[in-house]
């Protein structure tokens, strides 16, 4: 398993910051040709973004964008060994921060697109429990499920959680529609999936789980179970809903 260390939380930004430089860049000097170039802002299933477009020709075009997102994320696994009321609560954030490069074509020379591209994906999740707290402060002799058996809330104390996909580079396929009521102004939607890769999990203990080969064990269980509940995510749907303008 590539777990990845909780005291490097955010991984660098450069990558993605450098690729959508270069591909703006490019797209701003295109302004100079006689082409169409765009702006369009959206909302979607990956969060608000803002983008820039270039039409090559009545047939292609480039995209390039930008989205940031975050919000609170919780959740509770399953119920592995029989008792009830002893599973972990897990809280934190969800920070979503993608880049995207998209070629566009159209196969009709209308406002119908399919389209393929990257999206540059810099996004993860932070969460964190603890015992105690599952339990309603309760003593901390009490006892909560990890890896499908109960362990003691002393060994466990509060749980780190890192959660990210394997896939920095995630491929791209979808289709998309513009609709333009004017020479400037127009709204589209675009459908599609990308492949986000299997989940990457890496649990760490404030507790003595850390240093405990029997509970380091089910402290691995956890995270394969917490990558198996997130098995539905690898191929993500991606789904927009956005206003531009043409200059």
């Amino acid at each position: 398993m590539r777990c990845s260390s909780l005291n490097n939380t955010h991984r660098s930004r450069s990558p993605v910051l450098k690729a959508l430089s270069v591909a703006l860049i490019m797209l701003a000097a295109a302004t100079n040709l006689q082409a169409e170039v765009s702006v369009s802002t959206h909302i979607s299933t990956i969060g608000p973004d803002i983008e820039l477009g270039y039409k090559l020709s009545p047939a292609f075009g480039v995209r390039a964008g930008w989205q940031k997102f975050a919000t609170d994320f919780d959740f509770k696994p399953e119920d592995e060994n029989g008792v009830p009321g002893d599973e972990l609560r897990y809280e934190g954030d969800l920070n979503l921060e993608n880049g995207s490069l998209l070629a566009d074509w159209y196969p009709y020379k209308n406002r119908f697109r399919l389209t393929a591209g990257v999206l540059l994906n810099n996004s993860g999740t932070r969460l964190k429990t603890n015992c105690q707290t599952n339990t309603g402060g309760a003593p901390l002799a009490n006892s909560c499920e990890i890896g499908g058996a109960s362990a003691p809330g002393s060994d466990i104390g509060e749980l780190r959680i890192a959660i990210d996909f394997e896939a920095r580079i995630a491929p791209y396929i979808g289709i998309g529609w513009a609709f333009q009521p004017n020479q400037q102004w127009y709204f589209n939607a675009d459908l599609g999936i990308a492949y986000l890769g299997a989940a990457d999990v890496d649990i760490q203990s404030s507790g003595s789980c850390n240093d405990t080969s029997a509970c380091r064990a089910q402290l691995d269980d956890e995270e394969r179970e917490l990558e198996k509940d997130m098995e539905s995510l690898e191929l993500f749907p991606v789904a927009k809903l956005g206003i531009g303008y043409r200059f």
